[in-house]
């Protein structure tokens, strides 16, 4: 009878526990924890995306971009986006990733910084040559915060973005730079460049893709700088709205046509050297001169121009030199010379004005030419006019 009982009590145990088993809710499948809607973005964009209006205030920003936001897929901006960077915050259009941002003349996107000081985001950088990168009705402030890559927009190796109505300002460094020769800046037309510490960085082969339609207003330094490189296919350098400044050394390797009155001002030895495949013709008026000084007017801050070539397209007309001559190597603030073996350079010039240089105005090789057309002036050359 007690074993009995004993059975039964533990059949009615197990009973309940079975009852219990059958009465709990299964759990769900174990989900990640959704992260909140509020536009924050970082990482690496992998698929197609569209960054739409989403915010009803045309004021509020509809994206943050936190670190660094790396583009390798198609991503379009829709009119009236705005978009907010944080700190040190970039966006890098990788090599395999392309960027359409279409605003609107009465609806442009805004790019701007969570803080609203000069720098306090890094830049647009653009890795990519796919045709269809664009900004188009763009405005974009508060960038250029990276020392390194000095603009709030930035071409790298093989660059190329087409940029047309838009507005770039208060950068801290330049509003954008061309970093590479082979990065291209197309239909570069009706842009404003304001507030910024400077308006553009080029290399001398970009120079007809900058119009001279853009607006500069307000900048702290009002010139172009040119980061000397290699010019190998025919070029008009053209004139700008604001000067030039050129920095380090130019080497010429096709002909290029020098337009009247351009202003050149040449950093500490800097230089521009015609090689044997290249001329040279720089051709002011005496209404409109064209224009090499020197950034700091002290006489040898700069090298020179160098002529190494044999081209009949060598020629400097009505154009004004000053402050050159500052090359141990090129004693002069111009020097017609090429390596031994090669042809004999050659260059003419009328009515031109050399001064200040701390070598020769004009250093003529002994297996070089000057054609001399009259009209040339000199003054203030330590060592003479035309030597050796």
């Amino acid at each position: 009878m007690f074993e009995y009982k004993r059975l039964a009590k533990y059949a009615l145990l197990i009973f309940s526990i079975m009852a219990l088993i059958s009465c709990k809710k299964e759990p769900d499948e174990k989900k990640p924890p959704e992260e909140p809607d509020d536009g924050s973005i970082s990482g690496t964009l992998y698929r197609d995306t569209v960054f739409t209006d989403v915010n009803s205030d045309p004021n509020a920003a509809d994206y943050y971009i936190t670190g660094a936001l790396n583009i390798e897929a198609v991503l379009e901006i829709d009119s009236g986006v705005v978009i907010e960077m944080g700190a040190g915050a970039s966006i890098v259009i990788k090599t395999t990733g392309t960027i359409i941002a279409r605003g609107g003349a009465n609806n442009p996107i805004t790019i701007t910084g969570l803080t609203k000081t000069r720098g306090s985001w890094k830049y647009i950088m653009v890795n990519s040559n796919d045709p269809r990168n664009e900004l188009s009705w763009v405005n974009i402030e508060y960038g250029g915060g990276d020392d390194s890559n000095n603009g709030t927009i930035y071409l790298n190796t093989g660059g190329f973005l087409k940029m047309e109505n838009s507005k770039i300002s208060n950068s801290k460094n330049n509003a954008i730079v061309i970093a590479a020769e082979d990065a291209h800046l197309n239909n570069f037309n009706n842009n404003q460049i304001e507030n910024c510490e400077y308006p553009l960085q080029i290399r001398p082969n970009q120079i007809p893709e900058i119009n001279d339609n853009t607006i500069y207003t307000n900048n702290d330094n009002s010139f172009i700088t040119l980061i000397g490189s290699y010019i190998k296919a025919p070029l008009m350098w053209s004139k700008k709205s604001l000067p030039y400044v050129h920095k380090g050394t130019t080497v010429i390797e096709a002909d290029v046509n020098m337009a009247q009155g351009v202003n050149i001002s040449m950093d500490y030895a800097s230089m521009i050297q015609v090689r044997p495949t290249g001329s040279l013709k720089a051709s002011g008026t005496a209404s409109e001169k064209i224009i090499f000084s020197s950034v700091e007017l002290v006489q040898g801050y700069w090298h020179c121009l160098h002529f190494q070539s044999r081209s009949n397209n060598n020629s400097l007309s009505y154009v004004d030199i000053s402050y050159g001559g500052g090359s141990p190597d090129y004693m002069g603030a111009v020097y017609i010379g090429a390596p031994a073996g090669l042809p004999e350079a050659i260059l003419s010039m009328n009515n031109c004005a050399l001064s200040m240089s701390a070598s020769w105005g004009v250093y003529v090789q002994s297996n070089a030419s000057l054609i001399n057309g009259g009209g040339n002036n000199f003054s203030n050359n330590i060592m003479g006019n035309i030597g050796p």
